[in-house]
């Protein structure tokens, strides 16, 4: 059998210049392939498939046997994702590991697992079943959801805390690394992560600067799993868990603030209070610092920071925000913007108080 294949053909699909609706269909079809893409991976996570996975390739009714799965369903679904870039199959039935598998698995110290299982959590999933409604009044889908706000919600569902903060983790600890080392520390003693969850970012901080006093400021509910995990990375002895409301007070008296993808679960009026706080902590100390670290929407990143704004309106009912919105609250709060630093995905304010 002869087969043909037109110079117009492109992934199987023929594109026509002079009739730009079919690739524009075609565009609309792949935004919603990946959509269906990533319960893949979620469901790949889930059996803890990439756990299985080593140095040689393995074949698919090996991962089957081990796994208690159905082979040629698993088999489909591997085959999905090596043809997108996760996994390898080197040839058929045999699958292998590449740089974006590896990130599944739940045992590396990188693992990006936990958010791969938030994403898809039945929270995240009913929330955006609702989007449609945030469009009309400018709530939460987690509130058209569920009828209350997220930490609400997360406080009130079994194991939702956990997995929330579980995925912080999974998403923070490479760029926690590079922050650590993107932007000078030496000139500090003491550090405060407002907000920072069980601790990622500042473990990363104490352990690239032992010079460092790191404080730690969170909710109750985070400060048991919170000291576990300073005390797994040895820095509990450099570190203290602060218990506190970041809208009535923060510890003051401090060199440097931070406050990592937190600002941006908060309205404007709820961030100027934080903002207004920190601010007090500080009071008279003009060597003092505060940083924001964010993904801040700007003309280079618009592509996929502003969908993240949209999962910000979604889940907390946030906003992510612009160079120069963040510039007017910090400014409007007794903050001027002195410096602007990139780190892998993350954009660093850099504010000093006036």
């Amino acid at each position: 059998m002869i087969e043909f294949y037109p110079k117009n053909l492109i992934k199987g699909r023929i594109a026509d210049s002079e009739q730009p609706a079919i690739s524009a269909r075609y565009k609309l079809n792949d935004i919603f392939c990946t959509a269906w893409l990533s319960h893949a991976v979620t469901a790949i996570v889930e059996h803890k498939i990439a756990d299985l996975l080593n140095e040689k390739p393995v074949h698919v009714d090996e991962l089957s046997q081990i796994s208690g799965l159905h082979s040629p369903t698993l088999y489909r679904v591997m085959r999905a994702l090596a043809a997108n870039g996760i996994f390898v199959e080197t040839r058929s039935g045999e699958f292998a590991h590449n740089e974006v598998s590896n990130l599944l698995k739940t045992r590396s110290s990188q693992s990006w697992a936990a958010m791969a299982k938030m994403w898809n959590h039945p929270s995240c999933i009913n929330a955006w079943l609702n989007f449609a409604d945030c469009l009309a009044d400018g709530r939460s889908g987690i509130e058209h959801a569920f009828g209350k706000p997220l930490y609400e919600h997360l406080d009130e569902t079994d194991g939702a805390t956990k997995a929330f903060a579980d995925a912080m983790i999974s998403n923070s600890a490479q760029a926690s690394a590079a922050i650590a080392q993107g932007y000078d520390f030496g000139k500090y003693k003491t550090v405060v992560d407002i907000g920072g969850g069980v601790g990622t970012l500042l473990v990363a901080l104490l352990k690239a600067h032992p010079h460092l006093k790191g404080y730690l400021f969170e909710i109750e509910s985070l400060k048991k799993s919170a000291c576990n995990y300073l005390q797994s990375y040895d820095v509990l002895d450099r570190s203290e868990i602060v218990v506190g409301d970041f809208f009535e007070s923060v510890p003051s008296s401090l060199d440097l603030y931070l406050i990592k993808n937190s600002l941006w679960n908060w309205d404007d009026q709820r961030c100027s209070i934080i903002i207004q706080k920190i601010r007090d902590a500080i009071a008279e100390d003009i060597n003092a610092r505060f940083l924001i670290i964010e993904y801040v929407i700007d003309k280079e990143n618009a592509e996929w920071s502003t969908l993240y704004d949209l999962q910000i309106l979604n889940m907390p009912g946030g906003k992510a925000r612009t160079r120069a919105e963040y510039t007017e609250l910090l400014n409007r709060n007794g903050f001027a913007l002195e410096e602007v630093l990139y780190v892998q995905d993350q954009t660093i304010l850099v504010a000093a108080p006036i």
